[in-house]
């Protein structure tokens, strides 16, 4: 991400379904590093069933895809139960720590910082009082004087000394000051400024405004997981709803001395306000870090795509996709003629009546002699009666 030189990264292009670089998978893969944590929170709270994403950069669409909720916590946690149990354990934690902050500090507007970039992986915690009024009067005061002041308000103007007025006699009024001479003031003012530059004792944390009437206060919270009476560290994945999970946590305040403690804070700060800053446009390339020179060289190649117009719009499939112009277009197609053309209706079918199956009696079943059984038998010779 390289905002403030969009200018620059206008150029890259999406080009391919898969590959390390400029294609859908790259970006899936980079989407789901950087935002798909928080894709799948704002979905569980709007209680929505998934998201609709555009690929694109700042100069045109590459495509849109729809992710679902389902698809999400698969990618995230392995399947949808971890991703509801991991929730609630989220904000069950969540609640914990904020109920803290404001039983310390009831009815008082406070900015809370959260940093989990430790070496024991725990999740610290750093809580300051703001005031808006002080910090805008203090902010104001470092962009005029350079420095913050412990109790920012607004100085009274102090009354100008009269200056003695400046004798005429034997001074040129047509005489100028020689742009060469190294005794002017300008000159020494520049100087004192490179000096100061130089010196190496300014440092850029002390850029960070912290308010000085309250102190600040760090918590650490340390948590391990209980997956079927077992104690773990691991990443948990439950398999079905017999799974009994529990996150055991301890929040402990910090001792280390306010000192110490404020400077912590100001690191942390500045790395927050710094960390998507990127090189100027202007930088030389020798400059650059690996990842942001091959993206700027790919962005130079391919700028010239965003003035080429698209007239399709491609399906999402695993093809190389086909910008050929569509057959039967509109205008194309020849003109309908006013007089209808006669309909040649040939008569339908009739459909074809099958005989009927006849039914013969069952070996089983029992039947009557018939009278020509009868007449037979006498005829046969056999005795009457």
């Amino acid at each position: 991400m390289d905002m403030d030189n969009h200018e620059v990264s206008r150029g890259y292009q999406i080009k391919t379904m898969k590959g390390r670089m400029q294609s859908f998978e790259r970006e899936y893969y980079d989407m789901v590093r950087s935002a798909f944590l928080k894709y799948n929170f704002q979905v569980r709270i709007g209680n929505m069933d998934g998201i609709f994403v555009a690929y694109h950069n700042t100069a045109r669409m590459f495509g849109f895809q729809y992710i679902s909720r389902r698809e999400m916590d698969e990618v995230l946690y392995g399947n949808e139960l971890t991703g509801n149990h991991m929730f609630k354990m989220i904000l069950l934690l969540l609640g914990k720590m904020l109920r803290t902050v404001t039983d310390q500090y009831p009815e008082t507007d406070v900015r809370v910082t959260f940093n989990s970039f430790t070496p024991d992986h725990s999740l610290n915690m750093w809580v300051e009082v703001i005031d808006d009024e002080k910090e805008a009067i203090a902010v104001k005061m470092y962009q005029e004087t350079g420095q913050y002041s412990v109790n920012p308000t607004p100085a009274a103007p102090t009354p100008a000394e009269p200056t003695p007025a400046a004798s005429t006699e034997g001074v040129d009024p047509f005489a100028t000051k020689d742009p060469l001479s190294t005794k002017s003031t300008e000159t020494d003012a520049e100087n004192a400024l490179l000096d100061e530059l130089l010196d190496g004792d300014v440092d850029p944390v002390e850029d960070v405004y912290v308010n000085a009437d309250h102190p600040i206060q760090h918590y650490r919270m340390e948590s391990f997981s209980t997956l079927n009476n077992q104690d773990t560290d691991d990443a948990i994945t439950l398999r079905d709803q017999t799974d009994e999970w529990s996150i055991n946590w301890s929040l402990k305040k910090s001792t280390t001395p306010p000192d110490e403690m404020v400077r912590q804070y100001r690191q942390l700060r500045l790395k927050q306000s710094t960390f998507f800053e990127r090189p100027s446009a202007d930088t030389p390339e020798e400059e650059l870090a690996p990842l942001v020179k091959v993206l700027r060289r790919l962005s130079r190649r391919n700028m010239w795509m965003n003035k080429t117009p698209r007239e399709r719009v491609v399906v999402n499939k695993s093809r190389i996709p086909d910008y050929a112009p569509l057959k039967h277009h509109r205008a194309d197609r020849p003109a309908k003629s006013s007089s209808p053309k006669p309909r040649n209706r040939s008569p339908r079918p009739k459909p074809k009546t099958q005989p009927k199956p006849i039914t013969q009696p069952k070996p089983s079943e029992k039947t009557e002699p018939s009278p020509a059984s009868n007449s037979s038998s006498d005829q046969s010779g056999s005795p009457g009666v």
